[in-house]
């Protein structure tokens, strides 16, 4: 180890110099200050490497979210029993790339306008990401599910629909039912009648009157049912029309169609191609063009009832239509501001259900008139 040789005083024994102590390798050569600035060079820039790869590889708790595929629903819609048609134009449903950050990949995703940097817990909701693929995996089969009965009903075919009871999606705060009801609860009876659609237990409060008790059969297990008498209230739009208070959805629901309809989603997760699934069968049954010749690119869940709800990530989605060049993008009007700050010269247009899509589509010339005539020949 070099160290620096110290300046002593003047011996005391005479005016000769000072005998120098013993400082073992005081008397080495000491490095040039080149030397030391290419030393302190080489240091930082090993620290600056190091850290760069650890950036590179170590992930963090956020995800990316850029723009992902735009892919057209007509080639993977496939019909046994019925007549299909090839499509002109087309309905694209759009995706969004997700993929776990690293910190560097986190930097860079904040510098980028077309990419969002969210938190592990917004994209997973306190599940595993194999737990959360094979959620998106699940509503992506219920989705195309949904989107074939809506479009075959468009098209004035029947099709039967089979459930296990009334889901409790949600409950409002404020009624009776809050105290008894709770979110994941499935009604099966009501006063004494079975209970296997929602609607059935929509159809059960409609012919009663506010300040009524209804009977109902609560399933909180396959094991254990239990009545209970829950007090009905007015609606805030007509106080001589009774409520229960609660949001519901079949539960288990199932359909039975008239033919075969398959959609080849692959590897893609999610509800949000409901929409363009629905339009995409729609459009292969259809003998005129539902998009009038054009390239339609959509966004949004599709419900039983034909209503269009909200997506995330319609900034990467937007984005990646207008790469792709589609003429018209389609999108729920909850996200419909977003996705004009992104559209350029794209076309923009917001929809909240299934008939606002065709009637959208039939300004272009297609749409309506198209499933009108489809409608009249076929189903």
């Amino acid at each position: 180890m070099d160290t620096i040789e110290p300046i002593l005083p003047p011996s005391s024994k005479g005016d000769g110099p000072a005998e120098p102590a013993d400082f073992g390798d005081a008397g080495t050569e000491q490095p040039s200050p080149r030397r030391r600035v290419w030393f302190v060079l080489g240091a930082v820039v090993a620290f600056l490497t190091l850290g760069t790869l650890a950036a590179a590889f170590v992930q963090v708790p956020y995800f990316l979210l850029a723009p992902g595929s735009v892919r057209s629903t007509e080639g993977l819609v496939t019909v046994e029993g019925a007549p299909s048609y090839e499509a002109n134009g087309q309905i694209d449903f759009t995706t969004v790339s997700v993929k776990k950050a690293t910190a560097l990949q986190a930097l860079v995703g904040w510098l980028d306008p077309t990419v969002s940097v969210v938190d592990e817990d917004t994209i997973l909701g306190g599940q595993s990401q194999d737990e959360n693929r094979e959620r998106n995996l699940q509503e992506m089969a219920d989705s195309k599910e949904i989107a074939t009965a809506v479009a075959l009903k468009a098209l004035g075919y029947e099709v039967n629909e089979q459930g296990s009871g009334a889901l409790i999606v949600n409950v409002a705060a404020d009624v009776p039912a809050a105290s008894t009801l709770q979110r994941g609860d499935v009604v099966v009876a009501a006063d004494g009648q079975p209970v296997l659609l929602s609607s059935d237990l929509v159809d059960a409060v409609a012919t009663l009157r506010p300040g009524d008790i209804i009977m109902l059969g609560v399933q909180r297990s396959p094991e254990h049912t239990e009545d209970v008498a829950i007090e009905l209230v007015a609606r805030p739009d007509d106080p001589e029309r009774a409520m229960l208070g609660v949001s519901l959805e079949t539960f288990r629901l199932r359909y039975e169609f008239p033919f075969d309809v398959q959609i080849d989603s692959g590897a893609v997760g999610g509800p949000s191609a409901g929409l363009a699934f629905t339009l995409g069968v729609i459009d292969v049954l259809t003998p005129d063009s539902l998009t009038g010749g054009l390239r339609v690119a959509t966004t949004g869940t599709m419900d039983s009832s034909g209503a269009v709800g909200r997506v995330g990530g319609v900034q990467q989605k937007t984005v990646a239509v207008r790469r792709a060049g589609a003429t018209l993008f389609l999108v729920p009007s909850h996200e419909y501001d977003e996705a004009l700050k992104y559209a350029g010269d794209m076309q923009v247009e917001s929809v909240d259900t299934l008939d606002d899509a065709l009637r959208v589509l039939s300004s272009v010339g297609g749409g309506t008139n198209a499933v009108e005539q489809a409608a009249s020949t076929g189903g």
